[in-house]
């Protein structure tokens, strides 16, 4: 018997790129990965018994500002947070304020990202998430910024840990100098980041008010880079083989294995974590009132095209993982949907299902359509967005946007670039001359948002054109 308003389990990780993911075989081979060697039972399980949507995208494939979109259910350039330099704006209404102001216990552990401008974590429930609405929380640094708040001798929760511990200056010696080293952590497992937030997540569960609705967020450190990994974790990974990364130099192509290795191990681990979640879950005889959500912020290019990281336009860098699962509240199970969806969505869908109104000014759609099979589509593209500052020049910026089968790249300064996804997952070929109206399409799709333009707007975007 499930009660009136759902609980939310949501298992949030960094940097987890949207194809490195147990689908059915022909959901890989269309994404390019048919031959992708992981072992994800506990995510694969949430899969069986929800909805898995294979074209979910980061509005702003970076940290902080991806977190905020989802936050205010706002795209990039409406979600005040521009760059990983700033703070989350508690005035900017969020989804956590709204489920808070309607009776639900919000809470959560791990990296929130949305207090990183000042590198200042406090005791991890700090004055940020207090005003954005939050009951509780355990908000800890990333992998770097542990390193960085402990330089400036205000060390958050995590690198307290450590220090407790005596691991604190073998851990930032290891960080500073590992760059894209694959080498083992000197951080013994049980200390190891999402080692810690996994626990930190299961004390949490065990906490959970038993007479009021809850939402709690777990925020993992990984896949993110430095690909540090425990021996353990290592040695599981040391007979595998992966897919090579598209496009990469040759001379790379030995030490990108050992990339991807530990990047694979980092997601085997987090699953790992999310099968003790589930089981805590379950014991406390929580599970059959909650909804369980699987997502990541952004995606890592892994070598593709030469590049590491995010903050690039390539599927590797704005592809997410997002998985589901409301089968006890009416949605539909082991369901893979390739329609556009956007990381921002997830703010109406929580509220959709909370009985709470969506503001009229969000620009977030709810996916409860979709997960109960009442609808095919509820955006017809999704858009991703991001200013960078160039390295030895100005402001850079980028926008991209796809409906999951065409994919229109777009950079001031230079040709608009256009891919054909389902042939070319890796965006090799550049089409754009040869299919000048899909480039169109998409062209005029973005200026519009994704949607209808207002007559007003459309008369007052063409005096630009006259």
């Amino acid at each position: 018997m499930t009660q009136d308003r759902p609980n939310f389990l949501f298992l949030f990780s960094d940097q987890h790129r949207g194809d490195w993911m147990p689908y059915s075989k022909p959901v890989k081979e269309r994404l390019g990965v048919g031959q992708l060697d992981l072992n994800m039972p506990n995510i694969r399980g949430i899969m069986d018994r929800g909805v898995t949507f294979s074209c979910a995208v980061s509005p702003a494939p970076v940290c902080a500002p991806a977190r905020a979109c989802l936050a205010s259910g706002r795209r990039y350039r409406n979600c005040r947070v521009y760059q990983n330099n700033v703070n989350y704006d508690p005035t900017l209404p969020s989804f956590y304020g709204k489920l808070r102001d309607s009776g639900y216990f919000i809470t959560g552990a791990g990296k929130f990202d949305l207090n990183k401008g000042n590198l200042d974590w406090g005791d991890g429930f700090h004055d940020t998430l207090e005003r954005m609405g939050f009951s509780s929380a355990l908000d800890s640094e990333g992998k770097m910024d542990a390193v960085w708040a402990a330089l400036m001798e205000k060390p958050g929760p995590y690198g307290s840990v450590l220090k407790k511990a005596g691991y604190l200056p073998a851990y930032m010696d290891d960080m500073v100098a590992r760059g894209r080293g694959t080498g083992v952590t000197p951080v013994p497992s049980e200390l190891y980041a999402d080692n810690w937030i996994g626990e930190k997540g299961r004390e949490m569960i065990d906490a959970l008010p038993e007479n009021q609705p809850w939402f709690l967020q777990l925020n993992f450190s990984g896949p993110h880079d430095p690909w540090d990994v425990t021996e353990e974790m290592q040695q599981a990974m040391e007979k595998r083989t992966f897919p090579e990364a598209a496009d990469c130099p040759w001379e790379e192509i030995a030490h990108n294995q050992a990339v991807r290795k530990n990047y694979g191990a980092m997601i085997e681990n987090i699953d790992r974590q999310i099968g003790l979640c589930m089981q805590e879950l379950e014991r406390c005889k929580m599970l059959e009132n909650t909804i369980v959500i699987y997502g990541a912020d952004h995606g890592e290019l892994m070598g593709d095209h030469g590049l590491y990281g995010k903050s690039r336009p390539e599927q590797g860098s704005i592809h997410i993982p997002l998985v589901i699962d409301a089968s006890r509240f009416g949605g539909m199970e082991n369901h893979c949907l390739h329609t556009p969806v956007e990381l921002q969505d997830l703010a109406a869908t929580f509220l959709d299902y909370a009985g709470v109104q969506r503001p009229d000014n969000w620009e977030s759609v709810s996916l409860r359509p979709l997960l109960e099979g009442r609808e095919s589509q509820v955006r017809p593209y999704a858009i991703s967005e991001l200013i960078t500052r160039g390295r030895k020049g100005p402001l850079q910026s980028f926008g991209c946007i796809t409906d999951g089968i065409w994919k229109l790249i777009l950079r001031p300064g230079q040709p608009d670039r256009l891919y054909h996804l389902e042939d070319d997952p890796f965006e090799c070929s550049d089409v754009a001359d040869q299919y000048p109206e899909e480039a169109e399409r998409l062209r005029n799709s973005f200026d519009d948002r994704g949607g209808k333009k207002h007559p007003a707007l459309a008369k007052y975007t063409q005096t630009f054109h006259a």
